[in-house]
C-alpha cells in the first residue's frame, strides 16, 4: 500500500459515513479512491495471512512428521506380535485396556479400462451400461418462451411445469483502477 492509499484510509476513517451522499463526478471519484485504497489494504491482509498459513502449516508437518514415524513404528510392531498370534489362532486380536488391534477384510478394487463400454455392449450386456440424461439447458433456452411469473411455454403453447425463471435484478459492478 503506497503513501496516497494510506492517506485516503486516514481520511475516510476521520470522514462520519452516515449523512452524506454522491452528488457529482468528483464525489463518485472520491469514493472509487477510498474503494482502491480499502482493497490494497485487503490485499496486503490476505498476502500476510497466507504467510502466516503457510507456516504454521510448515510447523505442523515438522512436529507431526516425527509422531507419525513413531506411530508406524509401533503399527508395525503390533502387526508382528499379532502375526506371532496368528499361527496358533487364525482369529486372535489383541485386547488391551487402550484399545485393540485386528485385521479387516479389505474389498478388491475393481478396474475398469476406458473401453469396458464397449466390450459390454459388444457382448450383449448393455443392462450393466448407464446412460445420464440431462437437459440441454442451452438448446432448451432458445426453444421455449418466457411469460408473465416466469413460466416457461412451448413452441406449442404447452406450459413447461418442471422449469420456471426467476428473475436476479442487477449487480452493482465496481471495477477499481490500480
Amino acid at each position: 500500500m503506497n503513501t496516497l492509499e494510506k492517506y485516503e484510509i486516514e481520511e475516510l476513517e476521520q470522514t462520519s459515513v452516515e449523512g452524506w451522499s454522491i452528488d457529482d463526478i468528483g464525489g463518485a471519484d472520491w469514493a472509487l479512491r477510498k474503494i482502491s485504497a480499502l482493497q490494497s489494504q485487503n490485499d496486503e491482509i490476505k498476502k500476510f495471512a497466507d504467510l502466516e498459513r503457510e507456516r504454521i502449516a510448515n510447523w505442523e508437518t515438522k512436529e507431526t512428521e516425527s509422531n507419525n514415524d513413531r506411530i508406524s513404528f509401533f503399527e508395525m510392531k503390533l502387526s508382528e506380535y499379532l502375526n506371532k498370534l496368528r499361527k496358533d489362532d487364525p482369529k486372535a486380536r489383541i485386547k488391551t485396556p487402550h484399545g485393540t488391534v485386528g485385521t479387516r477384510k479389505v474389498p478388491d478394487k475393481w478396474e475398469y479400462s476406458s473401453e469396458a463400454v464397449a466390450e459390454l455392449k459388444k457382448l450383449g450386456m448393455t443392462e450393466y451400461v448407464r446412460i445420464k440424461e440431462e437437459v440441454d439447458k442451452a438448446a432448451f433456452k432458445k426453444s421455449v418462451s418466457v411469460i408473465e411469473g416466469g413460466r416457461i411455454v412451448n413452441s406449442d403453447g404447452e406450459v413447461v411445469e418442471a422449469v420456471k425463471v426467476i428473475p436476479q435484478g442487477e449487480k452493482l459492478s465496481v471495477k477499481v483502477e490500480k
